[in-house]
């Protein structure tokens, strides 16, 4: 799967490592990862969507740290043999998604995800949601200031 990339008319160009790419409206980093692995490979999942960001090492962080939390809480609520971590960046911050639901993708728009799923539990701060087709959301969601703030 690529990494959808969605881009305004306007706005400021984003600088990645394959040089000036147009104005980003939203990104989106997904990294799969097997139930039989357990929390190391939840942990490598996690590791490998935030590097991602390119950016110093206090905004990068607490990221970092929703992405091992939502899938460790993920791995006490899912018997789903392959789960994936994503991250999606946007205008209104920064969500850090662990789920079963191998399958949605960003370019799959707003309908689907945990977005409009009622929340059924919060967990340190994590928002565990599930689908109606048994899907498993764990979500953290942060703004700009607080992921650069360390929050």
């Amino acid at each position: 799967m690529g990494t959808p990339v969605r881009t305004p008319s306007d706005g400021p160009p984003l600088v990645t490592e394959r040089g000036l790419v147009g104005p980003v409206l939203e990104m989106e980093f997904t990294a799969r990862f097997s139930r039989g692995d357990g929390e190391s490979s939840a942990e490598a999942a996690a590791v490998a969507v935030t590097r991602a960001i390119d950016a110093p090492p206090s905004f990068v962080v607490p990221v970092l740290d929703a992405g091992r939390s939502a899938s460790r809480c993920l791995l006490e609520r899912s018997a789903a043999d392959m789960c994936r971590v994503v991250l999606t960046a946007d205008r209104a911050g920064i969500t850090v998604a662990a789920t079963d639901d191998v399958a949605v993708s960003l370019a799959s728009g707003d309908r689907v995800g945990a977005r409009h799923l009622p929340v059924l539990a919060v967990v340190d701060g994590l928002r565990v949601h599930h689908g109606p087709d048994g899907h498993v959301w764990v979500v953290w969601k942060g703004d700009w200031r607080q992921s650069r703030d360390g929050l």
